[in-house]
């Protein structure tokens, strides 16, 4: 996998990320949708150990219907939203795919909570649809 860099909109926080993607996705939950301002949220997961950082974020954690905490990771000074992490999959972070200068690698692989999705959004056909999270 070719290595992935991205930054926020101001340049205070970037990344470098070096490493095997583990999966993609595109979330419609309510809380990707406030979060971003979308419609649906992407995002590249990878282990946070082949993530290098550079800038100092702010975080927002919270927790979700299934009972897990989530953490958003932003850039204080211009509000983007850089990473994301879980509390049921400690060791991954996720990166926002808005985020990443290499876009040409990000290629969703399903997604995730469409029983959410705006009615103004079509799905992709070709990748899997979960109404919810799969378990």
């Amino acid at each position: 996998m070719p290595k992935l860099t991205g930054n926020c909109l101001c340049g205070n926080v970037s990344f470098e990320a070096d490493g095997d993607i583990a999966l993609q996705a595109n979330c419609h939950c309510t809380d990707c949708q406030q979060v971003t301002g979308a419609a649906f949220a992407t995002l590249i997961f990878m282990s946070e150990d082949d993530v290098k950082i550079t800038g100092e974020t702010k975080r927002f954690e919270h927790s979700v219907d299934s009972g897990n905490s989530l953490t958003k990771d932003f850039c204080p000074n211009c509000g983007s939203q850089m990473f994301g992490g879980n509390a049921a999959r400690p060791g991954s972070l996720a990166l926002r795919a808005g985020s990443i200068n290499e876009q040409e690698h990000i290629k969703p692989q399903f997604n995730v909570y469409a029983s959410r999705k705006l009615d103004c959004v079509t799905l992709d056909s070709s990748i899997p649809a979960f109404e919810k999270m799969p378990v």
